[in-house]
């Protein structure tokens, strides 16, 4: 009896950790192509004093040293930015630097990042249109009606072209993920937003703000569905109370799992080099966990062997 139960055991342990390396095997083969069509950093604006992958329209300033300001740190202000090319990478990862900050100690209301359909026109959500289609991503700094959740406060919503932002309760009816993120508005860390999509897999959306170059994950989703042709947008505004809205860079990126990398050996072209420029973290991670499982499953062989003793 006593046999049974530990080779049991250890059995449905080799399983997990054998599960948990296949999905770190997948994750270690990923590689990214930057995607310039929908990527943005100073100075923004060509010789013509316009951008070549990017419209941007309503109270939208853009000062070309430092950011592509959404809205002013005044009352009653709608601006957006939207990519004028749909982003039609299948799986993608977009990081995004912005800075939410204004004078006196009320402010609102936040801003949003958009994959939609609807593109480059202003509205009541974040200051874009309502029954949108495809996702949007708000960074929301003025509470309304929801209690117990700490403001500012992340989340998303999938809109279907009929569903309404329910602006009175924050969007809760809506939502799909979120976290308060409070220390989000005016921190002296450059603050960063990073969405990170597998089609029919998930969606995850992690922060900076805390210290440079320590993410928090904010949410992960299930399986979720963007339109085929949704364009990427940021826009923000304003009422009674105010902030400036700022877009420093935007990063965009096409992911896709390379089935061949061991078998491209050294022969690799400038782009390959460009697509690995994240292996050695990557190959950290791997020791880490790996070194973990390892520990793991000392510890479970110990119990069994002291219990069984």
């Amino acid at each position: 009896m006593w046999c049974t139960r530990p080779a049991s055991v250890l059995w449905l342990l080799a399983a997990c950790l054998g599960a948990q390396a296949a999905i770190e095997a997948e994750q270690s083969n990923i590689r990214t192509i930057p995607l310039r069509s929908h990527s943005l950093s100073a100075p923004y604006l060509d010789s013509d004093m316009q951008s070549r992958f990017f419209d941007f329209g309503g109270d939208t300033i853009i000062r070309a040293d430092q950011y592509v300001r959404l809205t002013s740190d005044r009352q009653s202000q709608e601006g957006w930015l939207f990519s004028r090319l749909p982003l039609t990478a299948t799986n993608w990862e977009i990081e995004v630097e912005f800075k939410i900050h204004g004078q006196g100690n009320l402010h609102g209301d936040g801003m949003a990042i958009w994959l939609t359909k609807q593109r480059a026109q202003t509205g009541p959500v974040f200051g874009s249109v309502d029954r949108f289609e495809g996702l949007g991503i708000f960074i929301d700094t003025y509470k309304n009606q929801r209690p117990g959740v700490v403001f500012p406060y992340v989340m998303a919503m999938l809109g279907n072209s009929s569903v309404t932002y329910d602006k009175d309760h924050d969007g809760k009816e809506n939502e799909i993920g979120g976290c308060s993120a409070r220390g989000i508005r005016s921190s002296s860390t450059p603050t960063k937003i990073r969405l990170t999509y597998f089609a029919e897999k998930s969606l995850t959306v992690a922060l900076q703000y805390k210290a440079e170059n320590e993410w928090t994950e904010c949410f992960e989703t299930g399986s979720l569905t963007l339109p085929s042709v949704a364009y990427l947008g940021f826009s923000a505004e304003t009422g009674e109370l105010s902030d400036n809205h700022d877009i420093i860079s935007v990063e965009t990126k096409n992911k896709y799992i390379n089935k061949y990398t061991e078998q491209a050996g050294s022969t690799t072209s400038d782009t390959d080099a460009g697509r690995g420029l994240g292996r050695g973290k990557q190959f950290n991670r791997q020791k880490e966990s790996g070194s973990w499982r390892w520990f793991f499953f000392k510890v479970v062989l110990f119990g069994i062997v002291v219990g069984g003793g």
